[in-house]
């Protein structure tokens, strides 16, 4: 609201200046069409995120590699707690992370390596197809595009 100031004591006092009341209606119902916009195109992205995680979801395992290496999740951990690997997600997402997906990744490998040959193949392949299907329903960035026919 914009408010008049009292010429005589220099105190804002409770008379709104009046504005064209025909502008305010307008700029309103351009801000609910905006609004509903919105929401049609968010209807349609979780649509998408739905079909893609359930594509996912419908996968064989035998699309999904078989091994895991815990020398590798451990790199990737290192990696991310490193002094680069935290600045290189501050500046990404503007926070420090904890890394908590790579730490996911060790803690699963090494558990899983206590397992026999043939349960640890098919352990590694849902843990990467779980981990597709986590990524896909939470969305990214791509989400926003609108794609071209």
């Amino acid at each position: 609201m914009f408010w008049n100031k009292n010429k005589n004591d220099n105190q804002p006092t409770n008379e709104v200046v009046s504005s064209d009341s025909s502008n305010l209606v307008s700029e309103t119902s351009q801000i609910q069409s905006i609004v509903t916009e919105l929401t049609d195109e968010s209807k349609e992205n979780n649509s998408l995120r739905e079909k893609a995680s359930e594509r996912a979801e419908s996968l064989e395992l035998n699309k999904f590699p078989k091994e895991m290496s815990c020398m590798t999740a451990l790199d990737e951990l290192m990696q991310c707690m490193s002094l680069g690997g935290q600045i290189r997600n501050y500046y990404r997402y503007g926070d420090f992370t904890l890394c908590d997906k790579q730490s996911e990744k060790l803690n699963f490998c090494f558990s899983n390596s206590l397992n026999m040959q043939d349960v640890k193949e098919v352990n590694v392949q849902e843990f990467y197809k779980k981990r597709l299907v986590e990524q896909l329903k939470r969305g990214s960035s791509e989400d926003v595009w609108q794609s071209r026919d």
